[in-house]
């Protein structure tokens, strides 16, 4: 196993983490978004 080997094996663990953390961080702000527009759609209802 080369140097060469390990930059491309750590790059592509690299890109996966990123993009786990990016879909992560995306989900958790949609679910946000959606419990404050259901909120919303609650108090609408009730006034």
């Amino acid at each position: 196993m080369g140097l060469h080997l390990d930059a491309v094996f750590w790059g592509a663990i690299l890109s996966v983490l990123i993009a786990v953390v990016i879909f992560v961080y995306l989900t958790y702000k949609v679910l946000k978004l959606m419990k404050k527009d259901a909120a919303r759609h609650q108090s609408d209802q009730q006034s």
